[in-house]
């Protein structure tokens, strides 16, 4: 998948985690245990890409 698929894909993940946010906000504990394992798995997706860029610079 091209670099800009995968952005494509952190901005709806994202998106998607802006309602858990929301209602973490409003103190429902399991969206904040909801919203902490997306922004995990956010962070191993931007790891993954910055990986793909790196080894795709070094070719």
């Amino acid at each position: 998948m091209p670099v800009t698929g995968d952005i494509d894909s952190l901005i709806q993940n994202l998106n998607d985690a802006l309602a858990d946010a929301a209602k973490h906000d409003r103190g429902i504990d399991a969206a904040g245990r909801r919203l902490r394992k997306k922004l995990s798995e956010i962070a191993k997706t931007c790891k993954e890409i910055r990986a793909k860029i790196q080894d795709e610079r070094g070719e």
